[in-house]
């Protein structure tokens, strides 16, 4: 027969063992959750980074305000025109490719035209604004505002463009406005001066 002394070493070394068991489980959840913290705070420290200035900093295109000319009877040579132009951000579209294929079917866009929407995309960042449209009719602009419940993430925008009433006639006096090439990107005195910006 066991007596009472053996019975009490007895439960006292399967507490032992239950002790030993929960406090290795405690220690294997603990350090599981400093590896976790780690991989957060220092290897994915720059994705989240960005993902906590993408949600607090939002980049938005304004159309520059600018002078109308007059020539010397008053007649606007070069002034502003209001637009209305078509805007989505591709980060916030859950099916991008869906959105794309019915605003085709809307605003019967040309094959051409698709691809180089897609092409503008896949060169920018997910967050950025993706210009559609430019320039929409009227008839284009109310058809986007009525179907706008079916279009999530697309953006109609009143917009203001640069107006040239007589075309190519005074260009030689008031010059155009373009995008930077290559070329006057790297003979920019300014660039040279501060390569790292």
């Amino acid at each position: 027969m066991f007596s009472t002394g053996d019975t009490f070493v007895k439960k006292l070394s399967t507490l032992n063992r239950r002790m030993f068991i929960m406090s290795l489980a405690k220690g294997v959840v603990f350090t599981g959750i400093l590896v976790r913290l780690f991989s957060l705070q220092i290897n994915e420290n720059k994705k989240y980074l960005t993902l906590s200035d993408k949600n607090r900093l939002r980049e938005w295109r304004l159309p520059p305000v600018r002078g109308q000319f007059l020539d010397y009877f008053g007649n606007i040579i070069a002034g502003n025109l209001k637009v209305y132009q078509l805007h989505v951000v591709p980060e916030d579209v859950d099916n991008f490719k869906a959105l794309m294929n019915r605003l085709k079917e809307i605003l019967e866009l040309s094959d051409k035209q698709h691809a180089k929407i897609i092409k503008n995309k896949n060169s920018q960042k997910p967050w950025e604004t993706l210009i559609i449209s430019e320039n929409l009719t009227w008839d284009q602009f109310c058809k986007i505002n009525f179907y706008l419940h079916d279009l999530i993430g697309a953006k109609p925008v009143l917009s203001v463009a640069r107006s040239y009433p007589y075309k190519e006639t005074f260009t030689h006096v008031l010059g155009y406005v373009g995008a930077a090439s290559e070329k006057d990107l790297i003979q920019n005195e300014v660039i040279k001066q501060n390569p790292n910006h």
